[in-house]
């Protein structure tokens, strides 16, 4: 009982301690996971949002080559525009997170997705024995090539929902910690193992808001955007809702 509430202290702590980020609304979100945008560069992505879409909470490009930094949006007054700014030259992919659903363009694989069934079975072992602050794990997507040293990549979405110990001892049933991050794995033989993960939205969520996990959506029109040196405005954008 004393090694769960010591995990659930630090992840709190982790998030609790961080400003809230600008773009997110009564959601507190860390804003250590981000690259501040290269003051010597020039390129930016700007896009909007149809009048009838819901306002967004967060916006963030990760670019297609290099999986190690994610720049943050900023976002308009009422949240259906975005712009990055600051951006080197490459190709992005984009998440898009609303209130309780989100849109990613994440290209996960450059060759044939080959996973076969006992591929995606001992992926899906490797993520539930992984972190165990977090109790609920969604897998999204996840492509790669499969088989004996196999390599993939996954949208990965986990949650904790179990009660959270404060630093002063008291534990709390309405917070909820939440987590995006890209997974990528391999296959070492025997097994397939989680080599490293890039989290890109941590949100600590509290009374009132959307609890539990978001809603999923693939939007391929978010991916492989091409930056050179100036803004690359994509004009108004549509994305499925996904309603239930």
């Amino acid at each position: 009982m004393r090694g769960h509430r010591t995990i659930g202290r630090l992840a709190f702590m982790a998030v609790a301690g961080v400003a809230a980020a600008g773009p997110v609304t009564g959601t507190k979100q860390s804003t250590r996971l981000y690259t501040a945008p290269d003051p010597s560069a020039r390129g930016g992505i700007s896009l909007r949002l149809p009048a009838s879409a819901p306002a967004l909470v967060a916006a963030v490009a990760v670019p297609a080559l290099s999986r190690e930094q994610a720049y943050l949006g900023r976002l308009a007054p009422d949240g259906r525009s975005v712009e990055f700014t600051g951006l080197p030259t490459d190709r992005y992919d984009l998440l898009l997170v609303f209130d309780d659903w989100f849109a990613e363009g994440f290209l996960l694989s450059r060759d044939p997705n080959t996973l076969g069934e006992n591929d995606r079975r001992a992926i899906r072992e490797t993520v539930e024995r992984s972190v165990p602050f977090f109790d609920t794990k969604v897998i999204h997507r996840c492509e790669g090539l499969g088989g004996r040293d196999g390599r993939a990549a996954a949208v990965l979405q986990e949650v904790r929902t179990r009660p959270i110990t404060l630093q002063d001892a008291s534990v709390r049933t309405d917070i909820q910690v939440r987590s995006l991050k890209l997974a990528f794995f391999e296959e070492v033989g025997p097994g397939w193992h989680l080599v490293r993960t890039r989290e890109l939205l941590r949100q600590e969520v509290g009374p009132g808001q959307t609890k539990g996990v978001l809603r999923h959506v693939f939007a391929p029109s978010l991916q492989g955007v091409r930056v050179m040196d100036t803004t690359r405005d994509l004009g108004e954008i549509e994305l499925p809702l996904n309603r239930r």
